[in-house]
Parts: C-alpha cells; structure tokens; sequence
C-alpha cells in the first residue's frame, strides 16, 4: 500500500527542498544538472523533482569535491568512464576510494 515510502527512485523533493536537506543553495543543484552529473526528474510543468538516490548521490559529488578535492569536470569524467564500462557508479568510486586512502 505505502511502496512509495521506500522507493529511493521516488522523484518527490522540490529544488528548494533537496538544496535545504543538502545544505546547499538550489543554484548549485542546478549546476550540477547543467554539467550532466544529475538529472533530475521533470513534472508536467518542467519542475525539478529529486529522489533519495538523488540526493545520495550529490552527497557523494559534494564529498568527493571536499575529500579528494575534485572539480565538476574531474567528477564528471569518473562518471562517464563508470557509464562508459557499464560499471555502477557508486562501486567505482567506492574502489577508487579505496585506492587512494593510506
């Protein structure tokens, strides 16, 4: 009955309301689309909607930017290369991680 409730694909946060729970401005959510790393889903009336996966995921761009001190473009090419070998992208960057800890 309430599926809904644990689907992390459900698109249901507003841009104002993922930038708020990501403690971010929604202007950087909307970079980010501009550079291909997310996409978000569109309503009817071309309103961005965001999902836990999506919002999971711009953490990990906004940790991998802080952490390991990557741009947009760097974080761009890791994700196209993981699409490229049809590799998931959160394994990837979770070995690469791993590789670069000492």
């Amino acid at each position: 009955m309430f599926r809904w409730l644990h689907d992390s694909h459900k698109a249901v946060y507003t841009v104002s309301v993922a930038a708020e729970l990501l403690g971010c401005h929604p202007r950087t959510l909307r970079i980010y689309e501009e550079v291909g790393l997310i996409h978000p889903r569109r309503t009817k009336k071309n309103y961005r909607l965001y999902s836990q996966h999506d919002l999971a995921l711009i953490k990990r761009i906004c940790a991998l930017m802080e952490e390991k001190s990557l741009n947009l473009s760097g974080i761009k090419a890791l994700f196209d290369m993981a699409n490229c070998f049809d590799i998931e992208v959160e394994r990837m960057l979770d070995k690469m991680l791993k590789l670069t800890d000492y």
